[in-house]
């Protein structure tokens, strides 16, 4: 159904089946409680009038004297006036009004209503002798060793008559109460969406272009502001990885620009004339170094690109060893340690286990230990350690290379930077990205404290799944 499938529909439609519902439920509680106020006043006047005819009989000697001389006229005086008495003594009827026509009519043929039992009253509907409706009430009771019953009946063709025209004006007055409550219920429903409708044409301007711009959440409803600051967080977020990949795109242009144009330029020397066997293969290994490092820089933005996806997720994570790790990324690093004769020392605090991906962790490590060897001194020292501090593993790996500036230490993590010292070197300004971006999917931490000339120390911090210290 179309109209459900809206929030405004759904509203629409539980406020007027609601509030329908509840004029429905009044009305025939007011026309019962109307019907049952006409009868009780019935019941009263019959009560009263069974009183007056009870009131008119007494002792004579031994029989009973009934002195009706008092209610002889008026209406229990006209046939079929709609007004009726009748005292039966013994089973055997002993006086009846002159409107009954008939003494022995009978006014209780019908079943009866409702009974008294403390004032031994029984209420019947039935019919009269014009064929008109008869409420009618009957009392029994005892006297002079006479068992007696007194019937006192009243027409209620003018009651039902007001009641029927009750029903009607409720017949007509429910529909139009209904339509009302439609009418009423579209309003309301459209009032309340109204600042939902509001907030919508505001996220409709915000474009890719105009991330920077932000929902006011002061001018929201109250039930709209959390909802405004969730989506301006999510703007926020939006902005900054938009920001990362034009500067993503921005950066690998550019560094891809200089190594496609060194790889242009040797195809263009070879193509000029013909060579030696010597110059092509010198040609070709420079294309292939180029290429190489080409090829490091796509696999890291590749890298990148997985992370920033949440490639790594902590539902996949499983219990691995922290120095199954470290040891992997050194024995990978060892080859360009022992080119520059760099030594690598380890100090490790057995039994740390971490939940975690073990390959990307691994890779984590070599990006930053063999960084440490890179731009290490020659016969110079890369100390690898581990410790527990808390709940929290913790890897210091200190080098005795040619260290950073402060005002570079808080752009190394930026992604293909490169420090002045560095970039003469070979590298891609991927390694520390990359190991940020897996420490922290791995929900860690890491910092780096440094001195130029002296070296530098990268500690990092993941959290242990459980500690055993040997």
């Amino acid at each position: 159904m179309i109209l459900t499938k809206s929030i405004k529909g759904r509203l629409l439609l539980w406020i007027f089946l609601s509030v329908a519902t509840l004029f429905v439920i009044l009305g025939f509680s007011l026309h019962h409680k109307f019907k049952e106020v006409v009868f009780e006043s019935v019941d009263r006047t019959l009560h009263s009038k069974l009183q007056l005819v009870k009131g008119l009989m007494h002792e004579d000697g031994n029989d009973i004297e009934f002195e009706l001389d008092e209610i002889v006229l008026g209406e229990y005086a006209i046939p079929r006036s709609g007004h009726y008495y009748q005292i039966i003594v013994d089973g055997r009827v002993a006086a009846a009004s002159v409107s009954l026509v008939k003494e022995d009519f009978n006014l209780t043929s019908g079943p009866p209503e409702s009974f008294d039992e403390i004032a031994k009253e029984w209420i019947y509907v039935t019919v009269g002798p014009a064929e008109e409706p008869l409420r009618v009430i009957r009392h029994d009771f005892a006297f002079l060793d006479k068992s007696i019953t007194i019937l006192v009946a009243d027409s209620i063709t003018e009651s039902l008559a007001m009641i029927n025209r009750i029903t009607s004006y409720f017949f007509i007055i429910m529909p139009l109460m209904i339509i009302l409550v439609g009418i009423v219920s579209f309003l309301i429903a459209s009032a309340s969406l109204r600042p939902l409708k509001v907030f919508s044409s505001s996220i409709e301007k915000i474009t890719h272009k105009t991330l920077n711009e932000r929902i006011e959440k002061g001018r929201q409803a109250l039930e709209l502001q959390g909802l405004a600051e969730t989506f301006n967080s999510l703007l926020t977020r939006l902005q900054v990885a938009f920001e990362s990949e034009k500067h993503l795109i921005a950066d690998a242009a550019h560094e891809l620009k200089t190594p496609l144009a060194v790889i242009s330029a040797q195809c263009d020397i070879c193509l000029q004339k013909k060579r030696t066997s010597k110059g092509y293969v010198d040609s070709l290994t420079e294309i292939k170094s180029v290429s190489k490092a080409m090829l490091r820089q796509i696999n890291g933005m590749l890298t990148l690109t997985r992370l920033d996806s949440g490639m790594l997720s902590a539902s996949t994570f499983r219990k691995i060893s922290l120095h199954n790790c470290i040891e992997d990324a050194i024995r990978l690093v060892e080859p360009l340690a022992k080119n520059k004769t760099i030594k690598i020392n380890k100090e490790f605090c057995e039994g740390m286990t971490v939940l975690g991906d073990q390959d990307t962790l691994t890779e984590a490590l070599v990006n930053i230990i063999e960084n440490a060897v890179r731009y290490n001194v020659n016969d110079g020292a890369v100390d690898v350690a581990t410790g527990i501090k808390g709940n929290q593993a913790v890897i210091t790996i200190t080098d005795t290379g040619i260290g950073i500036r402060e005002d570079e230490t808080a752009r190394i993590f930026d992604r293909f930077y490169r420090s002045e010292a560095t970039r003469g070197t070979e590298g891609t300004g991927l390694g520390l990205s990359i190991a940020r971006a897996v420490i922290q999917a791995h929900h860690g931490d890491i910092e780096v404290k440094s001195e130029v000339s002296r070296g530098s120390r990268f500690i990092i911090t993941i959290p242990l799944q459980d500690t055993k210290q040997g």
